[in-house]
C-alpha cells in the first residue's frame, strides 16, 4: 500500500539529485514537455524572487539499473525541467517578467540571488511503494476538486508576457486592493477567480485600443504580449482613474449602482477619456468637482432605477421620462459587455464627468 511523506528540498537537492541520473523527468505519468519559454521564465522569476510555486510529486523507487534511489517525476516535470535549464544555461530569464535581472540565465545572476535561488524550498509530495493504479488513483482524486477556469483564467495560463504583467500589476496594488473593496466593486470569491483581473484588463483595452466588446481582451493579450508600446502611459492612465474615482467620489460609487461592472467600467473609461484621451473618445477634457460629480451620480442612480419599478414608470411617465434617460436605462439593462452598448454609456458618463451644471440638466430633459 503506498504511504506519503510531505518534505521540502531545496533546488540544490534537485541538482544533485539530476547529476547522479536520479531523478526521472519523463516516468509513464507525465506528458512530454509542452512549456514554451515565456511560462518556463515567469516560473523562474516567482522563484528568484521567493514566491511560492505549487508542490511537486515524487514517487521514490530503487533503481532496477543502478540500485540507487530514484525519484520520479509524477507531477511537475515541466516545472523542474525549466529550474534545470535555467541553472544549465539553456533557458533565459526574460525581461517582460524581471525588468532588472532580466536578459541571464543562472550563471549571470548576482551571487546572493544565485544562493537564494538555490536555497529555494519546493514542497513536495514524496509517494514510496506505490503501484501505478495507485499513482493514477490519486490524481484522479486531486482532478475531482478541480474548478473548471474561467475566461480570464484560461488566459493567465496561457500568456506571460507584457500585457498580462502591467494588467496583474495593477489589479493588485494594494491601493487598487483597497478600492475593490471599499467601494464593494469584487468580492472575495470574485477575487479570487481573477475578475478583478478581466475588468482591469477590460479598461486597459478601452485605453490603449479605445472602446470595444469584452471579448477584445483576448486578442490584447496575444497582441500585446511580446511587446506593449505605451504601456507605461496606459498604466498611469489606469491609476491616475482610479485614484480620482477612490479619492473624490468613491463614497457615490459604493452607495450606489456605480459599483456593478458595467457602471464603474463606464466610469473608469470615461474618466481615462476626459484626463488622458483614448482612441476615438471625446478627450481631453476638464473635469467638474468631485462634490459636483457625485451630486449628479446619485441623482442619475435614483431616475434609472425608477424605470425599474411599475410605479417609477408611473411617476416618470407623469413627468414625460427622459430620451436620454430611457435610452441610458437600455444600455445599462442589457449587452452590457457589447461594443455599441458601452459607446452609448461612454457618451452620457463622458458628459455627466465634464459638462457645465446647465448643460447636463438639459440632456435628461424630456
Amino acid at each position: 500500500m503506498a504511504r506519503f511523506y510531505r518534505e521540502n528540498y531545496n533546488i540544490d537537492q534537485f541538482l544533485k539529485w539530476d547529476r547522479k541520473n536520479q531523478l526521472e523527468l519523463q516516468p509513464k505519468f507525465q506528458r512530454r514537455g509542452v512549456w514554451e519559454d515565456a511560462a518556463r521564465s515567469y516560473l523562474i522569476d516567482t522563484i528568484v524572487r521567493g514566491l511560492p510555486m505549487p508542490k511537486i510529486y515524487l514517487r521514490r523507487t530503487v533503481s532496477s539499473r543502478t540500485k540507487l534511489m530514484t525519484y520520479e517525476a509524477v507531477d511537475g516535470q515541466q516545472r523542474l525541467q525549466a529550474i534545470l535549464d535555467f541553472y544549465k544555461g539553456k533557458l533565459v530569464l526574460n525581461k517582460s517578467h524581471n525588468e532588472h535581472l532580466g536578459g541571464v540565465t543562472f550563471e549571470g545572476l548576482p551571487e546572493p540571488v544565485q544562493r537564494s535561488f538555490l536555497e529555494y524550498q519546493i514542497s513536495t509530495e514524496v509517494m514510496e511503494d506505490a503501484t501505478d493504479p495507485e499513482v493514477w488513483g490519486m490524481f484522479e482524486r486531486l482532478n475531482t476538486y478541480t474548478l473548471t477556469l474561467n475566461a480570464q483564467e484560461r488566459l493567465n495560463a496561457k500568456y506571460f508576457g507584457f500585457f498580462k504583467q502591467i494588467a496583474y500589476k495593477l489589479a493588485a496594488e494594494e491601493s487598487a486592493f483597497d478600492a475593490w473593496h471599499k467601494m464593494r466593486i469584487f468580492t472575495n470569491r470574485q477575487i479570487a477567480r481573477m475578475k478583478e483581473v478581466e475588468f482591469t484588463s477590460d479598461v486597459l483595452v478601452a485605453i490603449v485600443k479605445g472602446i470595444s466588446d469584452l471579448t477584445e481582451i483576448r486578442r490584447a493579450y496575444g497582441d500585446l504580449d511580446k511587446e506593449f508600446p505605451g504601456r507605461k502611459t496606459a498604466s498611469e492612465t489606469f491609476q491616475e482613474s482610479l485614484n480620482f474615482i477612490t479619492s473624490q467620489i468613491g463614497d457615490a460609487v459604493g452607495a450606489s449602482r456605480f459599483r456593478n461592472r458595467a457602471w464603474f467600467y463606464s466610469l473608469m473609461v470615461a474618466l481615462a477619456d476626459a484626463r488622458s484621451g483614448i482612441p476615438d473618445g471625446y478627450g481631453p477634457k476638464k473635469l467638474r468637482s468631485g462634490i459636483e460629480i457625485q451630486k449628479r451620480m446619485f441623482a442619475l442612480d435614483h431616475e434609472l432605477g425608477l424605470m425599474d419599478s411599475p410605479e417609477g414608470l408611473a411617476e416618470l411617465k407623469l413627468r414625460k421620462t427622459p430620451v436620454a434617460l430611457a435610452e441610458l436605462h437600455r444600455v445599462l439593462s442589457r449587452a452590457t459587455s457589447h461594443a455599441p452598448e458601452r459607446k452609448v454609456r461612454h457618451r452620457y458618463f463622458f458628459d455627466l464627468l465634464t459638462v457645465p451644471e446647465g448643460e447636463w440638466g438639459k440632456i435628461l430633459e424630456p
